[in-house]
């Protein structure tokens, strides 16, 4: 009977990144198994968390690995920085180009040229790095760009999404960005859900900028079966949004972020200030614009959502909750 051959495990490499590879083994190392030289298996680091963490409208695969180290994957940082072609190599490449390769330093040069290999819960084989080296990249291009070493055109574009990138990891940092996407948050630190909410909150308030689209109140008279328009005391004809909006607004925007956390702690910096209710600002005022203005419109944009295809407020309700079963979300004033 013939000895059964081993399979080859899958490897996560694009052809370019394949052959390049290849290319810079020593053949004398090479083995038919698997097996490092010596005949020992390579034990590589396991992912223990996993998921997609949400810049803007960037998905970025996120790990977090059994040693602690959060990682991206390697094609994710060409995706993060905004190359057309989300290769590994590409991202690669990018580094060593004239004006941006002698701002990144040796040691930061040292790791892009060393990738992580670790095993994901999904594949048998990925590479990629560790979380702050991305940071560390967009400090770089950050201050090339700002040194005046960058070339028009596609470096200019790379030195744009690195200030959107550091903005939004500015707040709180990466790693508790990884940690919110991956679930890890929730087995790491008790204090997590602090550090997330700081996450949406703006130290200082920002001018006034409309959030909500007309087409979302638009939405709610047609399923509370009110007026579209309103006349005002002077004659003025206004669209229609009555106080239980706001209360709505609360309900089903705010409190399905984080479970009503982040809504207790807009509560907390922008109270009521009289018996009717008047705040100094708007709630969205007081959301950071790299992270919680970006959640906020998601989820106005789950609501509209759920709206246009409900008949009635108490439908849009009962759909709701099949969304977001665990949310805890306040009745409104209307519960009909």
């Amino acid at each position: 009977m013939t000895k059964k051959q081993k399979q080859a495990p899958a490897v996560d490499l694009d052809f370019d990144e394949a052959l390049a590879r290849f290319a810079q083994t020593d053949p004398s190392e090479m083995t038919n198994t698997g097996e490092t030289p010596d005949g020992g298996e390579v034990q590589l680091p396991k992912a223990t968390h996993q998921g997609s963490m949400q810049v803007g409208a960037l998905e970025l695969d996120c790990y977090v690995l059994e040693d602690g180290r959060r990682v991206f994957h390697k094609r994710g940082m060409a995706k993060a920085l905004g190359m057309k072609s989300g290769g590994g190599n590409v991202f690669m490449r990018a580094m060593q180009r004239k004006g941006l390769g002698s701002a990144l330093g040796t040691a930061l040069h040292e790791k892009i040229a060393n990738p992580i290999n670790f095993k994901p819960l999904t594949q048998d084989l990925a590479h990629g790095y560790e979380a702050e080296v991305l940071v560390d990249v967009c400090k770089a291009i950050i201050r090339a760009d700002d040194a005046g070493k960058l070339q028009q055109g596609s470096q200019a574009d790379l030195a744009a999404q690195a200030r959107i990138l550091e903005r939004a990891f500015a707040k709180v940092g990466v790693a508790a960005l990884i940690d919110e996407a991956t679930g890890y948050q929730q087995v790491r630190d008790p204090n997590a859900l602090r550090i997330l909410v700081q996450q949406y909150i703006e130290a200082e308030k920002r001018e006034w900028e409309k959030q909500f689209p007309d087409e979302y109140y638009d939405e709610l008279n047609r399923i509370y079966g009110s007026k579209r328009l309103t006349m005002t005391a002077s004659g003025a004809v206004i669209q229609n949004r009555p106080q239980h909006f706001a209360n709505f607004t609360r309900s089903y925007v705010y409190q399905p972020l984080e479970n009503g956390a982040v809504l207790d702690e807009l509560d907390r910096i922008n109270p009521k200030i009289n018996r009717r209710g008047t705040r100094k600002a708007r709630f969205h005022q007081h959301l950071s614009l790299g992270y919680g203005i970006e959640k906020l419109k998601r989820q106005v944009q789950e609501v509209m959502t759920i709206a246009k295809i409900s008949r009635s407020v108490g439908e849009f309700k009962r759909l709701f909750e099949r969304r977001f079963p665990t949310t805890g979300s306040q009745p409104d004033l209307l519960d009909n």
